[in-house]
């Protein structure tokens, strides 16, 4: 098998058919119809089932798509390998608000500086949905908060944080569940968040169920505490940032609940010399 042969069959797969496939190889569509069928040839298995004008990967093509994963990107990695001296490409990384907003500004800061030839890319998002992109290839690798153990990934704990219940001045002391309202109305990040995951458990295990009002950033988030308008958590490295803290009051929640590591996850298939280098500098 030739490699430009599985970078083909790769792009079928991907974008669904020959002809899409073809425009983004920048191919004609008869070259990338000869690539698969030469490919099919050499390992004696049919890798699409033809319906009319559709492609459908069989249940061969499958196994060959993980293999295809790791010959490229072990292929890939021997590249950069090989010219690190001046390491070159694109590193696209996810992380959680919180930790883009309180960890990364050094790491990043040094990784360019030291790597200059090598474009950042940063997206913030849910941790849920940012293993979601790490695993369907959009992000090279995320920061996120409580990964379930996944064979497909690596995970390695950086950072740990202390998270701690707020709400607006005028609310009383909170040592459990049961000194909020009986559905306290709860503010958050997406449902895919970790923190807010963490927040409706610990209000669950006392039966007390929930409104959450869903806010897109944190600083919006603090003020709408701050108001009153309900309850949030977030972790003290970030509360010690927002400049109107003293119209907050904390409370602290059990250790369970409290105590959460940050990982930072990238898959067992994609690893680069670029992101090597920028995990050991975290």
């Amino acid at each position: 098998m030739e490699l430009s042969d599985l970078k083909v069959f790769k792009q079928v797969v991907e974008s669904g058919g020959i002809i899409k496939a073809a425009e983004k190889l920048n191919r004609v569509p008869s070259n990338v119809s000869m690539r698969i069928k030469k490919l099919e040839d050499e390992l004696g298995k049919s890798l699409f089932i033809r319906e009319k004008n559709r492609l459908r990967i069989s249940n061969e093509g499958e196994q060959l798509l993980l293999y295809s994963h790791k010959i490229l990107a072990l292929a890939q990695q021997a590249i950069d390998e090989l010219n690190n001296e001046q390491t070159k490409g694109t590193l696209t990384i996810g992380a959680m608000e919180a930790v883009a907003a309180t960890k990364l500004a050094n790491p990043l800061t040094l990784f360019h500086q030291s790597h200059p030839h090598i474009e950042l890319n940063l997206t913030t998002g849910a941790s849920g949905i940012l293993i979601d992109k790490v695993l369907a290839g959009e992000l090279d690798m995320a920061f996120v908060a409580d990964p379930t153990p996944d064979t497909r990934l690596n995970i390695i704990e950086i950072f740990k944080e202390d998270l701690v219940l707020v709400s607006a001045l005028s609310h009383k002391k909170i040592k459990s569940p049961y000194d909020l309202e009986s559905e306290p109305t709860l503010l958050g990040f997406n449902h895919r968040c970790a923190y807010r995951t963490r927040l409706t458990q610990w209000l669950a295990q006392a039966g007390r169920a929930s409104n959450v009002i869903e806010i897109s950033s944190y600083h919006a988030l603090l003020s709408c505490i701050a108001a009153g308008m309900g309850v949030g958590i977030v972790p003290s490295s970030l509360l010690e940032l927002y400049p109107f803290k003293e119209n907050l009051k904390t409370h602290t929640l059990p250790s369970k609940w409290r105590k959460c590591n940050t990982a930072i996850i990238w898959r067992h298939d994609s690893v680069t010399s670029s992101m090597r280098i920028f995990a050991e500098s975290c």
